[in-house]
């Protein structure tokens, strides 16, 4: 060692120093390997991409300043709940010992507050009260029962009300979806509670041109017959339908599309 010039030893140094950090390296991906699948899907989500946004300091200044905003797969779960729980509508019917049960959700898809929800949440022998999310409660005006689809659309009796503003979820692109993409189930008998998932599976039509099904990985008895699903981004890619086997499948929202457009002509009628 002594021997070595000043320029021998920064070269042994840096080759050292590269030899360690690629020991390191292998090290830290075997315990990854090792390691939970809880903590592994903690790590990959905890930065779900990077936003650019374009700041203007001042109008007297040409100058850009750019800011990086790191958004994790929290904020954006967070942000998608706060985009739609406005329009989740719980619809509420008298148990056999008098009290009120949630038989189902709604989902508003109109300005008018016309729902939608799954068939298995209402029967025309019942009484139902529609109860929105800040707590007002309407009773139920005309009905279309979809039994295509396995849909039911509501319109509220609000002929004995003040204005009430009503707020449609926005229903997003089902047909672009891809097996693994996160979603977010929204659910609660009084209030909300959240699941978080993968989609699992997608069923096509009979043509293989559409999808007639979504299918998670969120577990057995997390939701309720109408339940929405939601994307990261804030849209409402189905509603919860008959359940398959140990997982639960969604009516994409393509399809209720489709159904609301046939939905309010009748209702109008």
């Amino acid at each position: 060692m002594e021997d070595l010039t000043k320029h021998q030893l920064i070269l042994l140094t840096l080759l050292i120093t590269f030899i360690t950090s690629i020991g390191t390296s292998i090290i830290s991906f075997s315990l990854l390997q090792e390691a939970p699948i809880e903590v592994t899907q903690t790590i990959n989500r905890v930065v779900e991409r990077t936003i650019e946004t374009v700041v203007e300091p001042g109008e007297t200044k040409t100058e850009k300043v750019i800011e990086t905003v790191v958004v994790s797969e929290e904020d954006r779960v967070v942000e998608a709940i706060g985009k739609n729980e406005k329009a989740i509508v719980r619809l509420k019917t008298p148990g056999a010992d008098g009290s009120e049960v949630v038989s189902g959700f709604g989902l508003v898809i109109d300005e008018n507050g016309t729902m939608v929800a799954d068939i298995r949440s209402y029967t025309s022998t019942s009484a139902y009260s529609l109860v929105f999310a800040d707590g007002t409660v309407f009773p139920i005006g005309k009905v279309y029962i979809d039994n295509l689809n396995k849909l039911v659309f509501i319109k509220p009796d609000t002929s004995k009300s003040q204005k009430y503003d009503f707020v449609p979820a926005t229903l997003g692109d089902s047909s672009a979806l891809k097996i693994g993409q996160s979603v977010v189930a929204i659910s609660g008998r009084e209030t909300n509670s959240v699941s978080i998932g993968r989609i699992k599976q997608l069923t096509l039509s009979s043509d293989k041109k559409t999808i007639s099904n979504i299918i998670s990985d969120i577990p057995s008895g997390r939701s309720l017959p109408g339940s929405p699903i939601l994307s990261l981004s804030g849209e409402i890619m189905g509603i919860e339908a008959p359940v398959e086997g140990d997982t639960f499948s969604y009516i994409p929202s393509e399809h209720l599309k489709t159904a609301r457009a046939v939905a309010l002509v009748e209702l109008e009628k």
